[in-house]
């Protein structure tokens, strides 16, 4: 369904893509990680057709995004960090917009308008940033598009509108669908990921499914400096108090938890560590 080869693209001075490749074939929902900067939300562009390779070639659904033909306009959703809405109502946003989308669901997009609690009949000028955004992308994930883009979905909801995004993304409805949510918001997501892509250095550092990486890592709190050092293959560990959250390799048979936040932050500190306990762990699954 995404297919990247060769990706190099870049603004003036600074090279976010060299030679990046990814290719996700299989439905769910996946979590696309990075330091500031790293490119996240130009790589969800390049897929969308708002920004162009400038060497390589990006593939959505059999089609190259940068030839902008309305075949894949109306298979591919991306909702931006940040958007600026006509004043208009969600309802009339439905009548205008939807035909666009030819899998579009009234009926969906109503139930997600009553999970969000929000009126179909109010206006944007009258909503706040949260509830703006909410209404956006009831409207995305009511297109039911095979493919959405999230670029920071969960910012500037509280946490009741985070915990009703989740509910409906993990709705069965969506299990068919390519979602790539780019996030700092790492905990908030935990639940709904089924993949985590990290971007480093140009490259796609990381692409794993959580499960392989619960066979890989062991994740914890150790409640003090004695404990941490009874930890075997430590790949990174910071203080929290008197406690110790750590990363480290997963010794035994049974699945380690996966904790995304100590996750982002071994892989941005240690990422050669994380991949070699990746390594490990696939080498010995075969």
């Amino acid at each position: 369904m995404i297919h990247i080869e060769g990706l190099s693209f870049g603004y003036r001075k600074t090279r976010l893509y060299d030679g990046f490749q990814l290719r996700l074939d299989q439905p769910g929902v996946y979590g696309l990680f990075g330091r500031n900067g790293s490119g996240k939300s130009t790589l969800l562009k390049l897929l969308a057709g708002l920004l162009f390779p400038q060497a390589g070639r990006v593939s959505v659904q059999g089609h190259e995004p940068r030839h902008r033909d309305p075949r894949l306009l109306a298979q591919v959703m991306l909702v931006p960090e940040e958007f600026h809405l006509p004043d208009l109502s969600p309802e009339a946003l439905r009548r205008t917009h939807a035909a666009f989308y030819p899998r579009f669901s009234r009926e969906a997009f109503g139930e997600y308008l009553d999970v969000f609690e929000l009126e179909r009949d109010r206006r944007f000028g009258e909503m706040s940033l949260g509830q703006k955004k909410k209404a956006v992308m009831a409207f995305a994930l009511a297109s039911f598009t095979p493919v959405l883009l999230l670029d920071e979905p969960t910012n500037g909801l509280d946490i009741v509108g985070r915990d009703q995004f989740k509910a409906i993304i993990a709705r069965p409805e969506h299990r068919e669908r390519i979602v790539v949510i780019s996030t700092h918001q790492a905990h908030d997501l935990e639940r709904i990921l089924g993949h985590v892509l990290f971007v480093d250095a140009a490259k796609l550092a990381l692409s794993a499914p959580m499960p392989a990486l619960a066979r890989a890592l062991s994740m914890g709190v150790a409640d003090d400096d004695a404990a941490l050092a009874g930890v075997e293959g430590l790949i990174y560990h910071e203080q929290m108090g008197t406690q110790r959250p750590y990363v480290a390799r997963n010794r035994g048979d049974a699945p380690g938890s996966v904790h995304l936040e100590l996750l982002y932050k071994a892989l941005s500190l240690n990422k050669a560590g994380v991949l070699d306990a990746m390594r490990q762990a696939e080498v010995a699954h075969v």
